[in-house]
This record gives C-alpha cells, structure tokens and sequence, in this order.
C-alpha cells in the first residue's frame, strides 16, 4: 500500500468554500433574525438583549422607521427596514476560508452600533456554536471525500 499525500487530503478547494459560505451566512441570519440570538454562550448562543422600551413601543406601532419591514418587539432580531441584515454579502473565498460580511458603510456602522449591546459576531464567537458545528462537520465530510479520490477506495461513513 502506498502512503496517501495528505495535503491532498486536507485540501479544501474555493468552491467548496464558496458554497459552505452562503449555507453558513444565510444559517447565521436566520440565528440573528428568527431566533433573535447572538453568537455568545456555549451552546446555542445568548438571546440578544431586549430593546428599550421607547422603542419597542415605536417598532410595534410601526413608526420606528419609514419603510419599516419588522414588527417584532417581543425578542431582538436586529430587523426594522431590513437594510441591515440584506446587506451581509459574500466577499472573498480563500484555499483556507471565507469572509463575508457588511461592506456598505452605513450598514457597517449600524451594525458596529448594535454590537454594543447584541453581539452577533466577535473574535472569540464569530459563529454560534451550532454553526461552528456545522461548519467542522461539513470540513470533515470533505475531507472523508478527499480521501475517497486520493486513495481511489470507498469509504464508509459512521454518523456519531
């Protein structure tokens, strides 16, 4: 038996990222705007912090905003016009990553508003924990698919 070149085995190729990129922002998303959670906390992440009364009371009526998309007041989901949250894009897959994120400036600055209270992504939890998961499993599943190509065998896959 020959020995398997694991660089290949370990080798993520951009498309690969390309598409794990858009299912894990569209999944970070939804955590942000349907469950109202952020990325903190050990398991599913923190629900995001309550807003203040005042404004509560103006998203509910639907005068926070012109344009308001979002009546929701009973959890946080960082949703009024919607501008914020459309505006995460894609901006660059690596042979190591991705990045995506807010590119439009004033959305930026929003969300870095936002932050203060709700953190929805830092350094230390970029991703809740259950994408991150989600992310290991679908790097792992490729790498089970490399080693299937560079050794030319089937392999059989156990779910724990």
């Amino acid at each position: 038996m020959r020995v398997p070149d694991f660089r290949k085995i370990v080798k993520f190729k951009r498309g690969f990222w390309e598409k794990l990129e858009k299912k894990t922002m569209t999944q970070h998303r939804t955590h942000v705007q349907v469950e109202g959670r952020g990325s903190e906390g050990k398991t599913i992440g923190k629900k995001l912090a309550k807003y203040t009364p005042a404004y509560a009371r103006r998203k509910r009526a639907g005068t926070a905003a012109p344009n308001q998309r979002s009546r929701v007041v009973d959890k946080a989901n960082l949703t009024l016009t919607g501008k914020m949250m459309d505006s995460f894009r894609f901006i660059r897959s690596f042979n190591t990553g991705f990045i995506y994120g807010i590119t439009d400036s004033k959305q930026a600055q929003k969300l870095r508003h936002n932050q203060r209270k709700r953190v929805i992504s830092s350094s230390e939890d970029p991703l809740p924990i259950n994408l991150q998961k989600k992310v290991v499993k679908a790097m792992a599943s490729e790498i089970v698919n490399n080693i299937e190509k560079t050794l030319n065998v089937g392999v059989q896959r156990i779910s724990i």
